[in-house]
């Protein structure tokens, strides 16, 4: 049985799902880019040592980087379904008893933007890529997700006291899925069509002057 039915089903559902909320929820034209680009670059080379920490699989280095200082740091992991809240629950997050079922993870933080909400607080938004292969699984898996922190200014730098993740709703999520499935030489060949389609409109409306 062809799968194209099936596909196509999906496809109008996600469409039709996507036009219900167009009124309300139109998606932005262009990047969003805050004021403070300088504040912005600290931030990110601050989201640039924590995905190295990261992908050393380096539980001390990640917890250096939070506000020592901070009574009760706040941490929301997109897998998670509830907030971790204080250093014990946060702390036990990076470092779980038992052995790692983890053989290698890599983080990449990218699209940060940031903006001072305080006299020693920013605030800053990105985009977390997630690539993994864990051991009981065959093959390697990676997701996308949206995230945002809040940094506070110290001697030492900016370090983290909430971070939170927010994974893309399902027709979000779908449609990235067939975004990605898309051959890499298709829009070249699109715009040749779209080329071809043009000259022919052409050459009809010069034959109907004719």
């Amino acid at each position: 049985m062809s799968l194209k039915p099936q596909i196509a089903a999906v496809l109008i559902g996600v469409a039709l799902a996507g036009g219900a909320f167009a009124g309300g929820h139109n998606q932005l034209k262009e990047p969003a880019i805050a004021q403070d680009q300088a504040l912005t670059a600290e931030i990110d080379a601050v989201l640039n040592e924590y995905e190295d920490l990261w992908n050393a699989q380096d539980p001390a280095g990640l917890i250096a980087l939070w506000d020592q200082d901070d009574p009760e740091p706040f941490y929301l992991a997109e897998e998670q379904d509830e907030w971790r809240i204080g250093w014990d629950q946060v702390k036990n997050y990076w470092d779980p008893p038992g052995p790692s079922g983890t053989e290698a993870l890599r983080m990449r933080f990218d699209g940060v933007q940031a903006r001072m909400i305080a006299d020693d607080l920013a605030f800053a938004k990105f985009w977390i890529r997630f690539d993994t292969k864990m051991k009981f699984m065959p093959k390697p898996i990676g997701t996308d997700a949206r995230a945002s922190a809040i940094f506070r200014k110290k001697p030492e730098g900016w370090r983290l006291i909430t971070w939170a993740e927010s994974p893309l709703s399902p027709i979000l999520y779908v449609q990235k899925l067939y975004e990605m499935r898309a051959r890499p030489d298709f829009p070249a060949f699109m715009e040749q069509v779209k080329a071809q389609k043009a000259a022919a409109e052409a050459r009809d409306e010069a034959a109907a002057a004719d």
